[in-house]
C-alpha cells in the first residue's frame, strides 16, 4: 500500500517545531533525580502537567501503586588473598541482604561483552561451567535477567557483573514484566546481584586466576509498592475520535537521566503542544502516556496502563509508538531502529520524508515499554537516532541500551552534555510525522504481507534446524494461503486510499486490519494469552515453535526428544489456528 500523504498538513505541523519548550524542560529536569516513587519524580510530573493545564489539554494524572525495587548503597570487601574494598551497585530486584554481611568464594566465568544492542538483553553462556553451587560468580556484561536466571539455576549463590566501562551502569535483573501475578510471583531473582566497573572487575578476575578469592558483601535496596504518577493525555480527533494512536515514553530516570529519558519527555511535550494546537487537522485521536516505573519496575507503568485500560486498548488503539532516548549527542544514524514488520515500508517512508535520511528497522526487543504485544497492537519505534557504527568504533564505545549510543546511559554522568538540540528537533520530526500519518491515513498503514514473509522465513529456519524430525508443512501451507488472501485484500483497498475515514467501507477495512494485528502479533511475540504479560526475557519469532532449534544433542526416541516433538505439535497448532482465523477475517471483506 502506498497511500497519498497530505503533505501540506505535515509541513505545517513540522514547521511549528522549535527548541524553546524542549530546552526549557531539559534544563528543569537537569536539576531533578526522577527516581520512581520519589519526590523529584512527582515534581517532574507536576511540572509537565503545568504546561498541559496552561494549554487546556485534556489529561489525567493517575497515581497507581507500582511494584518497584530501588537500589541503595551496597558494598563489597575482598578478604583474601588481599584486603580491599570495591565500589559496587546492586541492580533492581537483587536479593536484599540488608545489614547481614554474606561471605563467599568468587569464581570467574568469562562470558564476554555484548557485541550489539540485540546481545545486551540475551544470554549466551558457556555450556560447561563446572560446579557453581554456592559460588559468587564474576562475569562480564550488564546484570540482565537471562544471565541471572541461568546462573541461579546452576546453583550460584550470588553474581558480580563487570561493567564494560569505567562507570557502573544501573539496571534491573528480574524476569517479571511489570508487577507480578499468581503465575510469576515466585520468579524474582533468588540471589544477590552486584555490578562493578571494568578495571576493578578485571583486577578481581586476575586474582581469581591466581587462586581462591573470598569476599563479603551487602546488598541494600528498597522494595515494595510505591505510589507513582502517570500522565494520560488525550487529543481528540475530528472524524473517528474513539480510535487513537498511543504515543508514550517514560518519565523516571537513573540519576538526572537527560539522554534517558528527559529528551523523550521534552519531545513528547513539544508534540502534545503542536498536536493540541492543530487538533482540527487530526482525523483520529492521539493518546499520549508518560509513565513511571520503567527503570526500577521493569516497565511497571506501561504494564499497569495495559492492565487498567486493556479492554479499551484492544478495541480502539490503532498503534503504539515508543519514544525513548531521542536527540542525543552524535546520534545521526537511523540504521538501528525497531518496528514490527507490517510497518516496515511505512516507517522507512516516515524517516525519509521527515529528515531525508535512510533507515533500517529490526524486530523489536522485549524491552522499551512494549507492554501491548499480548493485546496484539502494532508498534513502531523504541530508540530512535543512534551514533553511526564508524563513530562508535572510533570513540571506542561499547553497546548500551539508550542515550543514542552514548555510554553515559544509566550512569551518574547522563547530564545535559548528552543532549543535542539539533538532533532532538530532527527526531521530533520523525515521531510527529509517524504519529500524524498513523492517525490520519484513511486505511491503517499496516501491510501484513510483510508479516507473512517474516513468518515464512522463520519457519524455514526452524525447519532447517529440525531436519526430518518435525514436519512444518501445515504452518507453511497456511502462511502461503494467508499471503495470497492478503494480496487480494490489499488490491481491493487501493480504491479506498483517498476515501474519507468515516466511510463505512474504510471503517470495515480498518476493523479487519486491527483484527489481523490482534491475531498475528501475539503468535509472533508472546507465549501467554491476551491481557497477560510474557517475561522480560527475549522472545524469539514465532516462539511456540522456536524450540525446533534444540534438536541438536538430543537422542532420537529419547524422552526429551519426544517431549520436544510434542511441544512443537502444540505450538504449530496454535500458529495454524491463528493463520486460519486471520484468513477468515479477510473472507468476510
Amino acid at each position: 500500500m502506498n497511500q497519498k500523504v497530505d503533505v501540506s498538513v505535515e509541513k505545517a505541523l513540522l514547521a511549528e517545531i522549535t527548541s524553546e519548550l524542549p530546552l526549557t524542560i531539559l534544563e528543569r529536569f537537569s536539576t531533578l533525580v526522577r527516581e520512581s516513587g520519589s519526590e523529584d519524580e512527582r515534581i517532574a510530573a507536576d511540572y509537565l502537567a503545568g504546561f498541559l493545564k496552561d494549554w487546556d489539554v485534556p489529561h489525567q494524572i493517575h497515581t497507581p501503586d507500582l511494584y518497584l525495587s530501588v537500589p541503595k548503597k551496597s558494598s563489597l570487601h575482598v578478604t583474601a588473598p588481599i584486603e580491599k574494598e570495591y565500589r559496587i551497585k546492586s541492580p533492581s530486584f537483587s536479593v536484599i541482604t540488608g545489614d547481614e554481611a554474606i561471605t563467599g568464594e568468587v569464581v570467574y566465568i568469562p562470558t564476554g561483552y555484548a557485541k550489539g544492542i540485540n546481545d545486551i538483553f540475551g544470554a549466551d553462556n558457556p555450556q560447561d561451567m563446572g560446579d557453581l553451587a554456592g559460588k559468587v560468580i564474576l562475569t562480564e556484561g550488564f546484570p540482565m535477567p537471562g544471565k541471572v536466571q541461568e546462573f541461579t539455576d546452576k546453583g550460584a549463590a550470588a553474581m558480580l557483573f563487570i561493567s564494560p566501562g569505567n562507570n557502573i551502569h544501573e539496571g534491573i535483573c528480574t524476569t517479571i514484566w511489570g508487577a507480578p501475578d499468581l503465575t510469576n510471583i515466585h520468579d524474582e531473582p533468588g540471589i544477590p546481584v552486584m555490578a562493578i566497573n571494568k578495571s576493578d572487575g578485571q583486577e578481581l578476575s586476575v586474582l581469581c586466576e591466581q587462586g581462591a578469592v573470598h569476599v563479603t558483601f551487602k546488598t541494600n535496596l528498597e522494595k515494595g509498592w510505591f505510589s507513582c504518577p502517570i500522565i494520560d493525555i488525550f487529543i481528540e480527533g475530528t472524524e473517528e475520535p474513539e480510535k487513537y494512536v498511543l504515543l508514550h515514553g517514560h518519565l523516571d530516570s537513573w540519576h538526572e537521566g537527560i539522554g534517558d529519558n528527559a529528551t523523550g519527555n521534552a519531545a513528547l511535550l513539544e508534540m502534545v503542544r503542536i498536536l493540541h494546537t492543530n487538533k482540527s487537522k487530526l482525523k483520529r485521536s492521539v493518546r499520549v502516556a508518560i509513565w513511571t516505573g520503567h527503570s526500577t519496575g521493569r516497565y511497571g507503568g506501561s504494564t499497569w496502563f495495559a492492565d487498567e485500560f486493556g479492554l479499551d486498548l484492544e478495541k480502539n488503539c490503532i498503534a503504539s509508538v515508543n519514544c525513548d532516548s531521542p536527540g542525543c549527542r552524535w546520534a545521526t544514524s537511523y540504521d538501528h531502529m525497531m518496528w514490527m514488520s507490517e510497518v516496515d515500508a511505512f516507517c522507512t517512508d516516515v524517516v525519509k520524508d521527515a529528515v531525508n535520511l535512510p533507515s533500517k528497522g529490526g524486530r523489536p526487543l522485549r524491552a522499551g515499554d512494549y507492554s501491548f504485544n499480548n493485546i496484539g497492537i502494532t508498534s513502531f519505534f523504541m530508540l530512535s537516532s543512534t551514533i553511526p557504527e564508524s563513530l562508535l568504533k572510533e570513540k571506542g564505545f561499547y553497546p548500551v541500551g539508550g542515550c543514542g549510543g552514548n555510554i553515559e546511559w544509566h550512569t551518574e554522568e547522563d547530564w545535559m552534555h548528552v543532549a543535542d538540540m539539533d538532533i532532538l528537533l530532527k527526531d521530533i520530526k520523525i515521531y510527529l510525522t509517524g504519529v500524524l500519518r498513523a492517525a490520519n491515513a484513511p486505511i491503517h498503514p499496516f501491510n501484513f504481507v510483510h508479516t507473512t514473509d517474516e513468518f515464512e522465513q522463520t519457519i524455514f529456519n526452524y525447519r532447517e534446524a529440525a531436519k526430518s524430525h518435525f514436519d512444518f508443512a501445515p504452518a507453511l501451507k497456511e502462511v502461503k494461503e494467508l499471503r495470497n488472501a492478503l494480496q487480494s485484500f490489499y488490491q481491493k483497498l487501493q480504491q479506498l486510499e483517498t476515501v474519507e475515514v468515516t466511510n463505512p467501507q474504510v471503517r470495515k477495512a480498518n476493523a479487519a486490519l486491527e483484527k489481523l494485528s490482534r491475531i498475528l502479533i501475539p503468535i509472533n511475540y508472546t507465549t501467554k494469552g491476551k491481557f497477560w504479560h510474557d517475561s522480560a526475557l527475549n522472545v524469539p519469532p514465532l516462539p511456540d515453535i522456536a524450540p525446533a532449534l534444540n534438536f541438536d544433542g538430543l537422542t532420537e526416541g529419547s524422552h526429551e526428544f519426544n517431549v520436544l516433538k510434542n511441544h512443537l505439535k502444540r505450538g504449530q497448532n496454535r500458529i495454524v489456528w491463528a493463520l486460519q482465523q486471520a484468513r477468515e477475517v479477510l473472507e468476510v471483506q
